[in-house]
């Protein structure tokens, strides 16, 4: 495919002569008082006459019944008899004139129609005025009709194709009443009364919700007098407005396999398209014609003459309402399903890279430009179209505007259309085969969707660099990860860390916090920092196009930070306020005094985010000393997730990774917890209503072997559907919030119990944990309730590794804890061993009485005598 940018128009298509020529003929348009509107073209080349009655009606707008197919049976029933013709009299009627009715549905419109000889114009328009407008509905015949559509509807569930495409709209559209059948759901079409067709038929069969059509030879004045006198003797009637659910903008691509007993595979892809009157249908139309309109098209020649992947392969642009479909179809041999699949994205690719030669956008142009004035052939083509021009784009004259719009259609166009709406994040894909055939597919799209490991790079320097690719969203997440926090914090400094981590990501050598802001807004990306108890972080995520000003703005925060005054004391003050709004929650509170109360000397007595009296004291050479200390390539690892190519990033983080930073040497930092050598049962006064109760104990650290015995404890007393809330909670409303959590070291932590409670329920509640205690102790839990545990905390793990970001910050922790990377089927084959017994040894040893930090914190009157 040629990647010549040809961008002129097609010149040898016909001129404004032969457009003035086709629509040499006027379109006459005329408003009757009752509401009805007419559009009539007269044409005397033939005596023949077409007049068709366009109800703005269809299966979109059915309202609380919608799926039911009303519009269509209303379709069938109004051939079963008027107030003035009985059911078959109308047939015949209509064949002894010499001419042919008939009529459809679809989902916005219902089109009643007489193709026939000019001279029975008036008698036509007198038959389709009396089947709209006149029709009775008879009981039997709702009766009668309704076994003809379900065998109709059952005709429709054996029709692979009609399947396939059923299934290509329901996947494209989530909300729009596109998604449902135009002849309706069986189930729902069942329930349809009598009396619900009547009051549908009389609410929107009003001559103001109609169109009459008529192209043939007959003089405006006759037709005018003719519709007049028969469609026009209706009173207008009362006309509702139809709510219709817009179709949100669809963000990813969507995917429907169907099984089934079948012979052949069968495949369609859609992109959703704008409606037909936007200014690029007609583009989008030459550019199916390009791909899929013919034996010579891109996807035929390439894929049924060239690769003889498919037996059929065909693309249409339908785009005739809200919202279209450019929708590619296929057939062929069932092992090759994902192979035609992966052919069809590559084709679209090479367009979208390359656009098209021009002599295919030519042939394109003239198929869609023939195509439209094939319509135009007949009388009752040219009636259609001015049907389609007032009743779905409301403008009977814009088909001329249609054609002028094509003729200057040029090869840039098509490839920009395709670049704009043929992408991924646009698409619905189908299938429907048998059995083998969408196993070998959904394995291989599991393939395809499935993510690899991901991959360590060691450096010479120390530094480390994860990557695992992820095409999936067009989205780059960065993550740096280094040792830090309490643990590494000078005395009387605690919080530096923190705050350093943020100023990291404001002002460096090359640009001002104002600047970074700025930069990282303007692109729609992000950039923050994290603190925990035992690292600290900096993330940062974007689009890939913006990846190398990623890999800059990070590169500069870790290579030549600024650290200015001005940022500094912001940054310090808004750490500083952020601890006195937890110094006001009462909870927040409880849990830092219990810190304070349970590690004594230890760092964990301070949270991450540090001690007032200590940031108070804190200068810029302070943040200075501890960037040296920790930002060193041997305390850095590097993650990178997303949608990125390996070999180019590898190259522009090399210059970082390999000497960017310093290489002193890091070593990590233990410090031995302290160990409770008697209970401590304390209160603290705060003036509010609740009282909040926090009970501690030695808890595992993330090495510790029973670490996961830490984990299911944890998930046993937590959650809505734990004994200890549904004791404390639900049977005996004592408080509002009961639960556990824990301080997490890489060796060593605390358990914690905590509730929020009246003053006066303060021993009960303690009362309750205490029991709950005890019952594991005895080796009481049952098999279901670690069964619950044990499914909610492999659940967890993928759950919370979602986005490309925390996949990043997981794979980073575990290597900066010395943890496998992939280590889940090791984690359930732990859980898996977990029973009430290793549960109830756990507690015995961890959960001691005589090892207990116990804290009430509320009015000068809560209890806490439990021991």
């Amino acid at each position: 495919m040629s990647s010549d940018r040809i961008t002129e128009s097609i010149t040898s298509v016909p001129s404004d002569d032969w457009l003035d020529q086709l629509f040499r003929a006027p379109v006459a348009r005329h408003v009757f008082r009752n509401g009805l509107t007419l559009v009539h073209r007269p044409d005397f080349s033939s005596e023949v006459i077409s007049v068709q009655v366009w109800v703005k009606s269809g299966s979109i707008h059915e309202g609380a019944l919608i799926g039911s197919g009303l519009s269509h049976y209303l379709e069938h029933l109004l051939f079963k008899g008027t107030k003035r013709r009985e059911g078959k009299a109308i047939s015949r009627e209509v064949h002894a004139m010499g001419a042919s009715i008939n009529a459809y549905t679809t989902f916005d419109r219902t089109v009643y129609y007489i193709d026939g000889p000019a001279s029975a114009f008036a008698q036509i328009a007198d038959v389709l005025s009396d089947l709209v407008l006149h029709a009775t509905l008879p009981e039997a015949e709702i009766l009668r009709e309704r076994d003809v559509i379900l065998r109709e509807i059952d005709m429709g569930l054996d029709d692979p194709d009609r399947q396939l495409t059923q299934a290509l709209f329901r996947t494209a559209f989530q909300r729009h009443p596109y998604r449902e059948p135009v002849v309706g759901h069986r189930e729902l079409f069942e329930q349809v009364t009598a009396e619900e067709l009547r009051d549908y038929y009389a609410a929107r069969y009003v001559p103001n919700n109609m169109v009459v059509s008529v192209v043939g030879a007959v003089a405006s004045a006759e037709c005018m007098e003719v519709v007049d006198a028969t469609f026009g003797a209706v009173p207008r009637g009362r006309l509702g407005p139809v709510q219709i659910e817009a179709e949100p903008v669809q963000l990813a691509p969507r995917r429907e396999d169907i099984v089934g007993d079948y012979k052949v595979f069968r495949g369609g892809m859609a992109f959703k398209v704008p409606h037909l009157s936007h200014p690029d249908s007609p583009k989008l139309d030459a550019l199916a014609h390009a791909l899929g309109g013919g034996e010579s098209s891109l996807l035929w020649e390439r894929l049924r003459n060239q690769q003889k992947l498919v037996h059929y392969v065909d693309c249409r642009n339908w785009n005739p309402g809200d919202n279209g479909l450019f929708m590619i179809s296929y057939v062929c041999d069932p092992e090759r399903g994902p192979e035609v699949e992966a052919a069809i994205h590559r084709l679209i690719h090479e367009v979208i890279t390359d656009g098209f030669e021009r002599d295919v956008v030519e042939k394109a142009c003239r198929q869609a430009l023939s195509s439209e004035i094939n319509g135009r052939k007949t009388m009752s083509g040219q009636a259609t179209r001015l049907g389609v021009g007032e009743v779905v784009i409301g403008d009977s004259n814009y088909a001329r505007r249609y054609l002028k719009r094509l003729r200057s259609v040029g090869n840039h166009d098509l490839q920009t259309m395709a670049q704009h709406y043929l992408v991924d994040a646009n698409l619905s894909a189908v299938t429907l085969g048998p059995k083998l055939a969408t196993a070998r597919a959904s394995a291989a799209q599991e393939e395809r969707l499935a993510l690899k490991p991901f991959e360590q790079i060691d450096f010479d320097s120390g530094a480390r660099l994860l990557l695992q690719q992820d095409a999936r969203l067009p989205k780059v997440h960065l993550r740096a990860i280094l040792l830090g926090g309490p643990l590494y914090e000078p005395q009387g400094q605690r919080g530096v860390s923190a705050l350093m981590a943020e100023l990291l990501t404001k002002d460096t050598a090359k640009r001002s916090a104002e600047e970074i802001s700025e930069t990282i807004e303007g692109i729609g990306g992000s950039f923050h920092s994290t603190c925990g108890n035992n690292t600290i972080g900096l993330a940062i995520e974007v689009l890939p196009a913006d990846l190398s000003l990623a890999l800059e703005l990070l590169t500069d925060a870790l290579t030549c930070p600024s650290f200015k005054q001005a940022t500094f004391e912001t940054e310090r003050q808004a750490q500083i306020a952020n601890l006195k709004e937890e110094q006001d929650e009462i909870l927040d509170f409880g849990f830092q005094r219990l810190r304070e109360h349970f590690f004594g000397e230890h760092p964990f007595s301070v949270g991450a985010d540090g001690r007032i009296e200590d940031l108070e004291q804190l200068r810029p050479a302070d943040i200075v000393a501890h960037f040296k200390d920790l930002v060193r390539a041997g305390n850095l690892i590097l993650v990178a997730t997303g949608a990125f190519e390996r070999e180019p990033l590898i190259a522009e983080l090399s210059p970082l990774l390999s000497r960017g930073l310093s290489d002193d040497i890091f070593k990590p930092r233990t410090v031995a917890l302290p160990e409770i050598a008697q209970p401590k049962l304390l209160v603290e006064q705060m003036d509010r209503e609740q009282s909040v109760i926090l009970q501690a104990y030695p808890g595992s650290g993330i090495q510790d072997e029973d670490f996961v015995l830490s984990d299911v404890l944890n998930e046993l007393f937590s959650g809505m559907s734990s004994r200890l809330f549904e004791r404390v909670r639900e049977d005996l409303a004592m408080a509002y919030f009961v639960g556990s959590t824990r301080i997490i070291g890489v060796q060593g932590g605390m358990f914690v119990f905590y509730a929020g409670t009246h003053p006066e329920r303060v021993d009960e509640v303690l009362e309750e944990i205490e029991q709950e205690i005890q019952r594991v102790v005895r080796a009481e839990v049952s098999e279901e309730e670690l069964a619950r545990c044990r499914t909610r905390l492999k659940a967890a793990r993928p759950m919370g590794r979602q986005t490309i970001g925390a996949r990043a910050m997981q794979a980073g922790l575990q290597l900066c804890y010395g943890l496998p990377l992939e280590d889940d089927a090791e984690y359930a084959a732990k859980l898996d061993a977990t029973d009430a017994g290793e549960l109830a040894r756990f507690v015995r040893q961890k959960l001691d009485p005589s090892h207990r930090v116990q804290l009430v914190v509320g009015p000068a009157d809560s209890g806490g005598a439990v021991q």
